[in-house]
């Protein structure tokens, strides 16, 4: 790949930094922190480079962010190496199928401090996978026919080993909103998590509790991994089955069955981990219910269960989105 140098000595790939005359579909540049205009990632980082008045970006960082971005077509490239139709990544089956269809629809930018935790997680990433021992940041394949095509599902899982009960896969997630544990109030006779309504504390079975009853008891609940990343780590677990041959031969690793998972959220005070159990049947589920929306809808429906509507809030393409669908997307759907 042939560089430039921009006016700060860095060598900047023009593919990746200059996008006015690149295809237009994708991520094509960054939106001005101050302007909130639309900018090429050149002249973002030549901006920075200058000063950037009111801006809280730095060269480097700017270099970095645009330096790392992915390129779309990463699981439909590697597809058409293995001879599939298509290919998607375990990261995009989980997402928002819609968005994943609008974004290879139409261009796009981001802010780069929305991308900034990405760039900086990427970082930790690569540190984190120097622990030695076990399986390491090993991009796994499963080709396999759906709905009269052949798709290529891919994965990279951040960690996996084998215990002695099975496979243990860790995956990383960098974030400044880890889940936590808490207290919740319980209704000791039926050990149901009881719910807050118009007369207080409520049982579905024993009805209204007064919260100071000997009836209710408090139980700490632990931490919980979301459920997005629940199903990425269920998927990295068909993928590691599914390559079981490989990791014999590669590493000489053999294991029948899944000892489990968890994700680590790696927040700035302290990581929590929450343990995660796999399930091969919810998995295989997920994976043809998510491969059906993709591959037989022109556009897939909008986001409507409630834990995920929080993605709308930060989609890029949403403007898209709700021109297509006619109406606002995610949260404000609801109080429509």
């Amino acid at each position: 790949m042939t560089t430039i140098a921009s006016p700060m000595g860095i060598a900047i790939a023009p593919n990746t930094l200059n996008t006015r005359t690149s295809a237009r579909t994708g991520l094509v540049g960054f939106l001005c922190e101050v302007t909130e205009e639309p900018v090429t990632f050149n002249e973002c980082l030549v901006c920075a480079q200058r000063g950037a008045p009111g801006c809280p970006m730095v060269p480097a960082v700017i270099h970095d962010i645009a330096s790392s971005v992915r390129n779309s077509e990463y699981a439909n490239n590697l597809a058409k190496e293995h001879g599939a139709d298509i290919g998607f990544s375990a990261i995009e089956l989980v997402g928002c199928p819609r968005q994943h269809v609008l974004k290879k629809r139409h261009a796009f930018w981001e802010k780069p401090s929305a991308m900034y935790r990405m760039a900086f997680g990427s970082g930790y990433h690569a540190a984190l996978a120097k622990y030695p021992g076990g399986v390491r940041e090993q991009a796994l394949t499963w080709k396999f026919q759906f709905l009269g095509k052949t798709v290529l599902l891919v994965g990279t899982p951040d960690f996996f080993y084998r215990a002695p009960s099975g496979w243990h896969i860790s995956d990383y997630k960098v974030t400044a909103n880890p889940p936590f544990g808490h207290k919740v109030p319980i209704c000791v006779h039926c050990d149901l998590d009881l719910y807050k309504g118009d007369d207080g504390l409520m049982c579905p079975n024993c009805g209204a509790l007064n919260p100071r009853s000997s009836a209710v008891a408090r139980v700490y609940r632990p931490a919980q991994a979301r459920s997005s990343h629940i199903l990425q780590v269920n998927l990295y677990a068909l993928l590691i089955e599914k390559n079981a041959a490989l990791l014999e031969k590669e590493y000489g690793l053999k294991a029948e069955t899944f000892a489990g998972a968890q994700i680590v959220y790696l927040s700035p005070k302290t990581p929590v981990r929450c343990n995660v159990k796999l399930d091969r049947n919810i998995a295989m589920a997920f994976l043809k219910a998510r491969l059906n929306s993709l591959l037989t809808n022109d556009l897939p429906p909008v986001l409507d269960e409630v834990d995920e509507l929080w993605r709308c809030g930060y989609c890029p393409v949403r403007a898209h989105c709700e021109q297509a669908y006619g109406g606002p997307v995610g949260k404000q759907a609801i109080a429509v």
